[in-house]
């Protein structure tokens, strides 16, 4: 006999891609739970496991960054007062035809925010597999096997993927480099504007959205611009180095409320005279709403 469970949770997250470089991810989780029927004609006890899975991704991978490990560009090295270093070295991809890559990325961080993956490409599949690996044992003995299914939203209109961190948040959203794939809708003057939704969605792709208070030097290596981060917060130190053509800056925090605000701005200054009305999605069903009008 089959359990399923749609859509148990999503985790929202960043893993580091070695052509595109570190991406924001919301995925859905669905479950199915196998195993023989007991005296209370059930394969377990339903609500215990959904918490039990949801718990368990909560901690190893949701608000996470997800790294690649067995990827040769990928260099992790333990630090003190338990952190940890993710270091990537992108002349190692083969797959350019173009000039060496000379770029590189390194996030420190504590060890609780980084999601050792062992693997060379991080896909919904490949991950989903290595979950199935981790929890089954944790699970009631009666269930035989656990199927789990990773897949981004569907989205039909606009999307891109960033990624943040929010110094100031009590709760994982702290951490440097946590992010989302979200779609994006934009109202000018009533009307749904997809040019516009297009518009902002490449502005903003494959992006890390930093604030300025966190910035703490530009610098030039290898010819690469880079922008460096670093902060405080409840959970650490947390540092960040990143290819300036990956980093879209902001006078701000990058809550969605602040980001919503920060487009419905920017568009009204672009397009004088227009209501504007934004609705910006932080990953999957959920985000804030922003209205502005300009006098010409």
């Amino acid at each position: 006999m089959k359990l399923f469970v749609k859509n148990l949770t999503h985790v929202d997250f960043s893993y580091f891609d070695a052509e595109r470089g570190l991406l924001g991810e919301s995925w859905q989780t669905d479950i199915v739970l196998t195993g023989k029927l007991n005296d209370e004609s059930m394969i377990c006890d339903f609500s215990i496991v959904k918490k039990q899975i949801k718990k368990w991704l909560d901690d190893n991978i949701d608000h996470m960054l997800a790294i690649p490990a067995e990827h040769s560009g990928s260099t992790l090295t333990p630090l003190e007062n338990d952190r940890v270093s993710f270091h990537f070295d992108h002349s190692h991809v083969s797959s350019r035809a173009a000039a060496a890559d000379k770029r590189v990325f390194q996030c420190d961080a504590p060890t609780q925010a980084i999601c050792v993956l062992p693997m060379v490409k991080i896909t919904p599949e490949a991950v989903a597999k290595w979950v199935e690996s981790q929890i089954l044992n944790l699970l009631p003995a009666e269930l035989e096997a656990v199927s789990v299914h990773f897949s981004p939203e569907v989205i039909t209109g606009a999307q891109y993927q960033y990624s943040h961190g929010l110094k100031k948040h009590a709760g994982n959203c702290q951490r440097i480099a946590h992010g989302h794939r979200s779609t994006i809708e934009i109202y000018a003057d009533g009307a749904r504007n997809a040019a516009m939704e297009h518009n902002w969605a490449k502005r903003w792709q494959d992006i890390y959205l930093g604030t300025q208070e966190d910035l703490q030097s530009e610098t030039t290596e290898n010819g690469v611009n880079y922008h460096c981060f670093s902060y405080t917060s409840q959970q650490g130190l947390f540092e960040l180095k990143i290819a300036s053509d990956q980093v879209y800056m902001l006078d701000c925090d990058t809550t969605v409320e602040s980001l919503s605000a920060h487009i419905a701005e920017v568009l009204v200054a672009e397009n004088p005279g227009t209501h504007i009305e934004a609705h910006g999605f932080e990953g999957i069903g959920k985000g804030a709403i922003s209205e502005k009008k300009a006098v010409k």
